[in-house]
């Protein structure tokens, strides 16, 4: 097939009294000369158009990192309010305006839907951080840190512990019981009875102070300890006493040793605890499994 030949074409430009203008046309070079005048404002078009489509992905990148700072900030708020709870400090939240009975539904609201911009989220989470960081640091954590070693304190102090190594074995419950010598007629029983071998380590249960450490008849050889939070702890019967009245005692350091001392049919420890002054069954405090 013949190649078409595009000829070129002379132009002739006439005015009464002046001389001709010529001018030439080559086809090629006029369409190239249209097409760069047509192109350059299309790959201008095109580049404002990537470039908006990237500010637009930017801008909904940080509308949603913006909401997430905003979230997050409230998850802190709510868990401020439960330290500050558990702290015992004042709610500082706004009284609701719920009707009684009505907490799970959601308050009348509307309005139209509009996007909060990026720049809006981010000052306001701007102006929360120093209100949550002042919270904390000079109302929360020191109250909490008081409430957790007052919390620390009272467990150490609660006679949670047992008083033998081991497993127990209990020979005398608490409460009503016959007369373990014989006679006839029953008595009150103010602690658990656990039998052993003599010179067995006797343990403290709780933390606290010796408030007593001597020789008596009923008891015989017996130590007391007061654990703070109304709490004491008794044990008697022993075949030497490890301890005297003022020592300081951590859970599961000996007090003394198991014997057979005092009104005592038999080598074994009676133990008993005490709240506010009352007798109370110490199987509420060792977790033992009842009895059948």
């Amino acid at each position: 097939m013949a190649r078409l030949q595009v000829k070129p074409y002379t132009v002739l430009i006439t005015a009464t009294g002046k001389a001709p203008i010529t001018l030439r046309l080559r086809p090629v070079t006029l369409l190239a000369g249209v097409g760069l005048l047509v192109g350059l404002p299309l790959a201008w078009i095109g580049m404002l158009l990537h470039q908006n489509v990237r500010l637009a992905q930017q801008n909904q990148d940080l509308s949603e990192t913006a909401s997430e700072v905003l979230t997050e900030l409230d998850a802190i708020g709510t868990e401020i309010e439960v330290l500050k709870n558990r702290a015992g400090l004042p709610d500082g939240r706004v009284e609701s305006t719920r009707i009684p009975g009505d907490e799970h539904k959601i308050p009348p609201r509307g309005g139209i839907s509009e996007a909060a911009p990026a720049e809006i989220m981010f000052e306001e989470a701007r102006r929360q951080l120093p209100r949550v960081e002042k919270m904390l640091s000079i109302a929360v954590k020191p109250a909490l840190e008081e409430t957790l070693e007052s919390e620390a304190e009272q467990a150490a102090a609660f006679p949670s512990g047992q008083p033998l190594a081991g497993k127990l074995s209990v020979s005398s419950e608490f409460g009503l019981r016959p007369n373990p010598f014989g006679a006839r007629g029953y008595e009150m029983h103010e602690g658990l009875d656990f039998s052993g071998p003599v010179g067995k380590p006797i343990l403290a249960t709780a933390e606290g102070v010796v408030v007593q450490a001597d020789y008596n008849g009923g008891f015989g050889n017996h130590v007391r300890i007061d654990h703070g939070y109304n709490y004491e702890t008794l044990y008697a019967h022993m075949s030497k006493l490890a301890v005297k009245i003022g020592d300081r005692v951590e859970r599961g350091d000996v007090v003394g040793y198991l014997g057979n001392t005092g009104r005592s049919s038999g080598p074994h420890l009676h133990y008993g605890v005490y709240r506010n002054g009352q007798p109370v069954n110490p199987r509420y405090y060792l977790k033992l499994e009842e009895t059948k």
